[in-house]
């Protein structure tokens, strides 16, 4: 068979395909050609050197007979006179390629650029699993005003938190989207965020934080309830209910994210200086904090349970720490007849330290909050584990108070006090009272 000849169907049908790749000329139309793979498959393409270029111009035009002779041809005649009119056609492809990117194309192209905490991406997921499944594999583009204020609507009616949380995710892949995707000219293919819909109509639901915390009552039923299922534990030798158990209480006394205490190490913690320090914060600021008596009571018990896993709060699994503690979060629930979340008891710790009036700097500090980028004062104040520790202190015992397991600073007359768990202000209390007595 020639390369060159007049396509017909009965003799590109008669094509066989041959240990490399074959390539036929049309004589017909100047530039189209058809190539035959190593595995039968026969595609039309436009294949052109174009002025000044030192290699010819390909383009697919599509695979035969899917595509007639006759529809290659005139697609082959409409690409040939672009080329003639400096057009790439392949360029043009790419960018309507480029507008139809899927959802889910952008997403995956999302995480490999963003830095995004487990519980984010976790949330992200969930979002893209059980609200968006109908619209992940369309092109984000489609995603249009109609569909936010449709798609909003729609979740609301289950969970009005789900719905703005899905928004903000919507919101973010077309941030994202307005600067990675953009034609030859840097015009993006996302220059409208059709979220901004929800805040002209004032559509949010803005719904508020959780206000969930323990109150004294509570406080001290839980830590009961901690100490009576971790007993068990050590009772039948089980490593796992000691574990969550000990990582729970130390939840309460530091205030620390969930994910800042099971990943922590032995590595991290110095209990000869009695501080530690959290590398992989939600902000990014690592933090170092001191260890404050009952504090160093828990790590102290730790270190009785190591094993060879570098985690303080160690399990037997694949990954050698606390990964789901839920079981034994909802048995201490039902010991202690209080309900509770992990970030409860860090609004708990946040609650105490301001009810004995801890400094806003030094309370944001132990919390690992951010400052605005306005506050002056708080890019001169530099708070170390020994600034911190008196304050630490401080919101440990009046928790132990609280909680019933520690004398008040004006109960110190009925018996002896352990003069060094005193906080500053009762040591102060305690001497006056002794020079009350002297004189």
């Amino acid at each position: 068979m020639p390369e060159k000849f007049k396509f017909t169907k009965k003799v590109l049908q008669e094509l066989t395909p041959q240990e490399k790749r074959k390539r036929y000329y049309d004589l017909d139309v100047a530039g189209l050609v058809c190539d035959v793979t190593p595995a039968g498959k026969k595609v039309f393409r436009v294949y052109k050197r174009l002025k000044h270029q030192s290699s010819p111009l390909s383009v697919t035009l599509g695979s035969f007979p899917e595509l007639t002779i006759e529809q290659a041809r005139q697609s082959a005649r409409d690409t040939l006179n672009k080329i003639v009119n400096k057009q790439n056609p392949n360029i043009e492809t790419r960018k309507q390629q480029e507008k139809l990117v899927t959802m889910k194309e952008v997403f995956l192209h999302y995480k490999v650029n963003k830095s995004l905490s487990v519980n984010t991406l976790r949330g992200y997921n969930q979002v893209m699993d059980c609200y968006l499944e109908d619209y992940r594999e369309e092109p984000l583009i489609y995603f249009d005003e109609n569909t936010v204020k449709k798609v909003h609507a729609s979740i609301t009616k289950r969970s009005k938190a789900q719905a703005d949380l899905t928004m903000r995710f919507i919101r973010a892949l077309f941030n994202f989207a307005k600067f990675e995707y953009r034609d030859e000219n840097g015009v993006s293919h996302f220059e409208e965020n059709p979220v901004h819909i929800l805040s002209h109509l004032r559509a949010w639901h803005h719904v508020g934080r959780k206000q969930t915390y323990l109150n004294g009552q509570q406080i001290g039923a839980f830590l009961d309830a901690v100490d009576d299922v971790r007993n068990e534990g050590i009772a039948t030798s089980m490593l796992f209910p000691i574990s969550v158990c000990d990582y729970i209480e130390t939840a309460l006394f530091t205030g620390l994210r969930k994910t800042e205490l099971v990943q922590l190490k032995w590595e991290q913690v110095n209990l000869d200086e009695r501080s530690f320090w959290v590398e992989k914060t939600k902000n990014g600021d690592p933090l170092k904090l001191p260890i404050s008596p009952h504090l160093q009571s828990i790590f102290e018990r730790r270190k009785e349970y190591q094993t060879e896993s570098p985690y303080v709060f160690n399990a037997v699994n694949n990954v050698g720490r606390i990964v789901e503690p839920k079981k034994v979060l909802h048995k201490v629930s039902e010991r202690g007849e209080v309900v509770f979340s992990m970030h409860d008891l860090r609004r708990t710790f946040t609650t105490v330290a301001e009810r004995i009036q801890t400094g806003t700097y030094t309370l944001k500090r132990l919390l690992n909050h951010k400052t605005g980028r306005n506050d002056v004062t708080a890019g001169y104040t530099v708070l170390t584990p020994e600034e911190l520790r008196e304050p630490a202190k401080r919101i440990e015992n009046k928790i132990l108070e609280l909680a019933g397991r520690r004398q008040k600073a004006d109960e110190v007359k009925s018996g002896l006090v352990d003069i060094a768990s005193l906080s500053k202000e009762e040591k102060l209390a305690l001497a006056q009272l002794l020079l009350s007595q002297v004189h």
